[in-house]
């Protein structure tokens, strides 16, 4: 290897250790400034244009979003969320899982407005089981429907969803349930949709906090034997 080789890999290597450390950096301190409730703070950093170079417009939008959705600027927070439904990222897998992860966020906190924004988006992505299993969400949140149940246990008979979708049906299944006034059916599919869902997954909470209020033990093998000492 020559000499001029040899500088120009070490150049390069520098010039990456030196991007990353950066980054790194930027993070750090938008997540401080977060942690703090320095939203100010946060909102400046997401807009430097160094931040966005090194970051991304995608990351430095979700912690600007954050940052006004913390410290109540609702006006402002509603612009920002139109801008980020509307605009065109680099990579569009971040565009869905934006749109999928705060629909969610706004679901299950029962924000009608926000979740009909989002989900007006997700069908237009032309995802068509992303908008199918979030619009049967929107209507069993919203129009309190119970007449989804066999139609959302065949997609999970048809292996359709896996994962946080595969969850988000479950979910959605017991609910029907517990409009019904079944709650040993509504605590089962509460359970299965437990185990779908990462430990820090924002439907983690909620289903704790509604077996709880239904009486139902969260663990499946303790739920199945509460269900045959009924019998």
């Amino acid at each position: 290897m020559s000499g001029v080789t040899a500088a120009v890999i070490f150049l390069l290597f520098a010039g990456y250790l030196g991007f990353q450390i950066f980054k790194n950096f930027q993070l750090r301190q938008l997540n401080a400034g977060l942690k703090a409730k320095d939203y100010e703070t946060v909102e400046k950093l997401a807009d430097m244009s160094m931040s966005r170079k090194v970051l991304g417009d995608y990351t430095c939008d979700l912690y600007k979003l954050r940052a006004l959705y913390l410290s109540q600027d609702t006006a402002r927070f509603e612009d920002m969320l139109q801008h980020m439904i509307a605009a065109t990222y680099k990579n569009p897998a971040d565009k869905k899982s934006f749109l999928e992860q705060y629909f969610h966020t706004f679901l299950l906190k029962e924000n009608q407005k926000y979740a009909e924004w989002l989900l007006e988006a997700i069908r237009k992505t032309g995802d068509e089981k992303l908008a199918r299993y979030t619009g049967q969400a929107y209507e069993v949140i919203f129009d309190r429907r119970t007449d989804l149940i066999d139609e959302m246990n065949a997609q999970i008979d048809a292996k359709q969803y896996y994962g946080f979708p595969l969850g988000v049906v479950l979910f959605m299944i017991a609910k029907q349930y517990e409009y019904l006034g079944d709650e040993e059916n509504a605590g089962t599919f509460y359970r299965s949709a437990k185990v779908c869902f990462h430990p820090k997954a924002l439907y983690i909470p909620v289903i704790r906090e509604n077996l709880k209020r239904l009486g139902q033990p969260e663990d499946i093998q303790e739920g199945m034997r509460a269900q045959a000492r009924r019998r």
